[in-house]
């Protein structure tokens, strides 16, 4: 285990005396996995690509208290939303008091207390995606060994329950710190809600945050995710979505990473039930010596199951994009239907780009396509609007920018839509003259 991994094992909590003892036993599991089998190496195949030395390098220690803050300058929410919940340096701090009818949140500690009905088998049995390479899933365990700090979201059967916007955002401080977060959300049936998250902070900071989210989706419920992630070049970012799925529900995701120095998402859809339909999409702009990995698997286990990745990526300077899309359509899962599609423009002969697609199909019946490309801008495109009287740049960076804008054009919302395609064009790495 490497000497960064070490110290965030010494760094582990001991017992806490006011959690049940089934929550001290899902830690002590989360702590002996992480002490054994530590983080992640390049010789697990899915962080081949991504290297730990962000954190190391910047010394981040493992937060294992959290100390009175000043309220801090927040950013300005996307749009706005009247059901809030803020996070400061992982922990929950403060709400809207007015949530709609059949919306209830608690904080992670007063669900456990409350004993909320299926978060403890959720809590419980997280599941482990590499059963050989189990440091593969250190920060996973890294989150079960800390479990305290985080949200529960409920929502009762046939609510539609909103919008719930969650600012997620850092202190400052001399050192840098990794914080563990648990985010769980359990929808009955017929129940929808509209998730955004927002991870931005007013400064620049060193700091990282590891979430884990769960989301339990019964029959015929929706829920709509769009995460925002602006942070600043030296800010790290760890999340690992959960998705389980029943009969005719409805998840969707759309992720847009257009800040952060390194970033890791992991987003795992499972469509248990028959019919259910599952939509991830993510743009990602890169520039300086930012990293982003995407990966995000599908499994089609219920029948008729439908299912779509659609991942567009900029990377300039000397920035590093990983993207990786894998669908598993298994026996009996007949009639799914799987759909990926992943296209990238590098603008700089520094930046680099690795994305691979994958497809598991152990079912008949099935309707299955992919694709992933990295290249430049289509000079065709950029001669057509010159012959319009558009000079080259600007053409090159409107060809550029409508080529992310066509993940948020899918969203549903059309507020939210036109806010993160303005966001869009004011982070787009700036192009060359090419006449200078």
């Amino acid at each position: 285990m490497s000497e960064f991994a070490t110290q965030l094992g010494q760094d582990l909590p001991g017992r806490d005396q006011g959690l049940p003892d089934w929550v001290a036993a899902v830690r002590a599991r989360g702590a002996e996995q992480f002490i054994n089998h530590g983080l992640p190496t390049r010789k697990d195949e899915t962080w081949k690509y991504t290297r730990l030395g962000f954190l190391d390098q910047r010394k981040t220690r493992l937060a294992t208290a959290v100390n009175a803050q000043a309220e801090p300058e927040w950013p300005a929410p996307i749009i706005d939303v009247e059901q809030q919940v803020r996070f400061l340096d992982g922990v929950l701090q403060s709400g809207s008091r007015n949530f709609a009818s059949g919306l209830k949140m608690f904080s992670l500690r007063d669900a456990v207390k409350q004993n909320v009905p299926g978060l403890q088998k959720l809590l419980e049995t997280l599941p482990s995606t590499h059963d050989k390479h189990l440091s593969a899933d250190g920060f996973s365990a890294l989150n079960d060994a800390t479990l305290d700090n985080g949200m529960v979201v409920h929502v009762a059967a046939g609510v539609d329950a909103g919008r719930l916007l969650t600012m997620w955002s850092a202190a400052s401080g001399s050192s840098a710190k990794l914080f563990n977060t648990r985010i769980c959300i359990l929808l009955e049936a017929g129940a929808s809600l509209q998730w955004l998250e927002q991870f931005e902070t007013a400064f620049d900071h060193s700091n990282s945050t590891n979430v884990v989210v769960q989301v339990q989706l019964a029959e015929g419920a929706t829920l709509r995710h769009c995460r925002l992630q602006h942070e600043s070049e030296n800010a790290g970012l760890v999340t690992r979505t959960e998705v389980n799925q029943q009969a005719t529900s409805s998840y969707s995701y759309f992720g847009f990473d257009l800040g952060g120095g390194w970033v890791r998402h992991d987003l795992h859809t499972c469509l248990s039930g028959e019919n259910a339909k599952t939509s991830l999409n993510g743009a990602y702009i890169l520039d300086k010596s930012r990293h982003v990995d995407n990966h995000a698997r599908v499994d089609h286990i219920g029948k008729n199951g439908y299912s779509e990745q659609y991942f567009r990526g900029v990377a300039g300077d000397s920035s590093k994009a990983v993207f990786n899309t894998a669908v598993h359509v298994h026996k009996g899962a007949d009639g799914a239907e799987a759909r990926q599609s992943n296209a990238n423009i590098l603008l700089s002969k520094l930046a680099e780009i690795d994305t691979k697609p994958e497809l598991e199909i152990d079912a008949d019946e099935v309707v299955a396509n992919h694709g992933a490309t990295v290249g430049q801008l289509d000079e065709k495109a950029v001669f057509y609007m010159r012959s319009r009287g558009i000079n080259e740049l600007q053409a090159r960076q409107m060809l550029t920018t409508a080529f992310c804008r066509s993940v948020s054009d899918k969203l549903i919302d059309r507020k939210l839509a036109s806010a993160l395609a303005q966001r869009i064009m004011d982070v787009m790495p700036q192009l060359e003259d090419p006449d200078e």
